[in-house]
């Protein structure tokens, strides 16, 4: 073999190689990608921006929705004169470090990209399959999972929305927004100035919907036919917007995956989590203005001892919760202030506020636990499906998740995020948790269809898959590999 042969062999080998990553979009692997400035600048509010196009979608990526100081609501970014180049996921809220890193099998089959953490974090990014055209497709905005505490509009490789705006004719928006102690520590006892900060979190994705509305239709979306939808912690942020009198208006209809968080705290418990926290930091009601110089790390450190405080003091009054999954979160979500949140989203007044929205509301079928049907979230689930309906809301359609992957023996079942790869047409892509397949990337395809019909029409239909009533004609919809 001549070394120019063996060149011509290696390259070849390592081209195969890229392609079969498990981590690469089958889109790297064929199509053309574009970088230049010319081919894919639009014009925001705030400023011109770049991305790129890849095989006909055009991605931007870290686009500046707002600013914000520590504590403080966020106001409009910044604007900018050039263009600005938005081609990689800007920064991600702070965190501390994820449990799962440590386990080889969350990290594998997950593979996370937790990004670079920086509390000027609040960044869209957006997959349309044309800009600047006048047409008004269906926007579908993802809001990440994580509970209020962790996570990131880019760290799972499945909220990839490049195959959503290329085949199923939507754009996808996905964010980041403050998170944990600097997205919800309620400090509203120390004066107006700190009025909302509890609540901080919640007011960015608003933020962030009012610049989506603002915004789109130079992405090629409708601002009139929004979409949220949201897995986990992003589900009850999606159910926590509906009780939201800011989010009125902002979205038309909402899907609740694995999410139905409708149980907020009290400022009673919100306020003593403040008031430990600033203790536990040393500082006095004088020097609260002091907060905003502490390092985030002490600051988290702090938070959490107040969260242990408090869940102990509430244990002592009787008024610790006993389902799981408001004991895993508790002092950990927004809270019902009176203003920005004026009543627990399951209260008739709440549903009021979302009367119109139709929704999407299910589980999968294990989550956390291989051995038994999901015990945390599907309680909750039926129960938010079912007030929806008691209160003349629109049409609920209710599923319930039931494939399961074959990835690390099968161990895993239908286990908690298993959907999100169906949801977004992704199952090759992210094929460490879903094995890839045929079988599981025809799921995909048809699981996509109803999910993007649903943000076209507001009803999930698609040719060559049973009728799906709405609740209660029809409780629920399993989603297997027939889909019944």
């Amino acid at each position: 073999m001549t070394s120019k042969t063996s060149l011509v062999l290696s390259g070849i080998l390592l081209l195969l190689g890229a392609c079969s990553n498990p981590v690469r979009h089958r889109a790297e692997c064929q199509g053309s990608l574009e970088t230049s400035t010319k081919a894919a600048t639009v014009q925001t509010l705030s400023g011109p921006v770049a991305g790129y196009v890849d095989d006909g979608v055009y991605i931007y990526k870290g686009i500046p929705y707002a600013k914000a100081e520590r504590f403080q609501p966020a106001v409009d970014p910044d604007p900018w004169k050039g263009v600005r180049p938005s081609r990689a996921y800007g920064p991600t809220a702070p965190a501390g470090p994820r449990a799962g890193w440590w386990s080889d099998d969350q990290a594998f089959t997950m593979h996370w990209d937790d990004g670079f953490h920086d509390e000027d974090c609040l960044r869209v990014n957006i997959w349309t399959a044309g800009i600047n055209d006048g047409k008004k497709r269906p926007v579908m905005v993802w809001l990440h999972g994580g509970g209020f505490r962790e996570g990131s509009g880019q760290e799972l490789i499945c909220y990839d929305g490049t195959n959503l705006a290329r085949d199923h004719g939507v754009v996808v928006v996905s964010l980041n927004h403050r998170l944990n102690v600097l997205g919800f520590l309620d400090l509203s006892a120390y004066g107006a100035k700190y009025a909302h900060s509890g609540n901080l979190g919640m007011m960015d994705i608003v933020k962030a919907l009012e610049w989506v509305r603002d915004n789109i239709d130079r992405f090629g979306g409708d601002p009139a036919n929004v979409t949220i939808f949201g897995q986990s912690g992003g589900g009850g942020k999606v159910s926590t917007l509906m009780a939201m009198p800011s989010a009125k208006g902002l979205f038309s209809k909402a899907i609740v995956e694995s999410g139905s968080i409708t149980n907020l705290l009290t400022p009673k418990y919100s306020r003593r989590v403040g008031a430990a926290t600033v203790a536990n930091l040393g500082l006095t009601p004088a020097r609260i203005d002091d907060i905003a110089s502490v390092p985030y790390d002490k600051l988290l450190a702090a938070y959490d001892a107040a969260l242990k405080q408090v869940s102990d003091e509430a244990k002592e009054d009787g008024a610790f919760p006993t389902n799981i999954l408001d004991i895993l979160l508790f002092g950990q979500v927004p809270v019902v202030d009176g203003e920005i949140i004026p009543a627990q989203p399951s209260t008739s007044e709440a549903l009021a506020l979302s009367k119109d929205v139709p929704v999407i509301i299910g589980t999968v079928y294990h989550e956390f636990t291989r051995d038994q049907e999901d015990p945390i979230f599907k309680p909750l689930a039926l129960q938010q499906a079912a007030d929806r309906t008691a209160a003349g809301c629109a049409p609920v359609y209710y599923y319930q998740f039931t494939w399961e992957t074959p990835v690390l023996d099968g161990s895993l079942g239908s286990t908690h995020c298993i959907e999100i790869p169906f949801v977004f047409d992704n199952v090759l892509l992210h094929r460490t948790f879903t094995g890839g397949g045929d079988e599981a990337i025809e799921l995909g395809h048809r699981v996509s269809r109803l999910w993007t019909s649903f943000a076209k029409t507001g009803k999930p239909e698609a040719e060559g898959i049973p009728e799906w009533a709405a609740w209660p004609k029809r409780l629920t919809i399993d989603i297997d590999s027939k889909i019944q």
